[in-house]
């Protein structure tokens, strides 16, 4: 067993407070409109606090079928939260866990967005540097058709 992730930023114009909306509370409906051809569904199971599980469906360029996510902690003044994956993706091939931490600092222009994402590895599965990099690119592409979509219809 390893563990390894990824993180990054993405300063936006957008502010904070519209920002994590969308992001947090809003993935689910942004998703499947904003990348088609990425999210073919996405449905959520709770009110959208802590304990609420997210179902992402997606079409044949991603090479799993779906991911379920469930909100682990959310601190909404702080515009702060954390995910874990719980069922899909390579969970259990190569992934015995994955954390994600969404961080959305207000700034004098709009916004900062800070992810981070840790991944633990089943025992004796590395993934690569080539790996992450795509993973982590996908990841970057969600937000950033977020972002661009909310730009769009300010």
């Amino acid at each position: 067993m390893g563990v390894t992730g990824y993180s990054f930023e993405i300063v936006s114009s957008v502010p904070a407070d519209k920002l994590f909306k969308a992001t947090v509370y809003d993935m689910h409906e942004l998703a499947p409109k904003v990348m088609p051809e990425v999210v073919k569904s996405a449905a959520i199971h709770g009110d959208g606090g802590v304990g609420t599980f997210k179902e992402f469906h997606f079409t044949e360029v991603i090479p799993y079928n779906y991911v379920k996510e469930r909100i682990e902690s959310l601190d909404k003044h702080n515009f702060v939260c954390s995910y874990s994956l719980v069922e899909g993706g390579q969970l259990g091939t190569k992934v015995k866990g994955c954390n994600y931490t969404v961080k959305i600092e207000p700034s004098a222009t709009g916004s900062v967005l800070k992810v981070s994402v840790e991944i633990e590895t089943v025992d004796g599965v590395e993934f690569t540097a080539e790996e992450l990099k795509k993973e982590k690119e996908g990841t970057v592409g969600t937000y950033k058709a977020i972002e661009a979509y909310l730009q769009a219809n300010a």
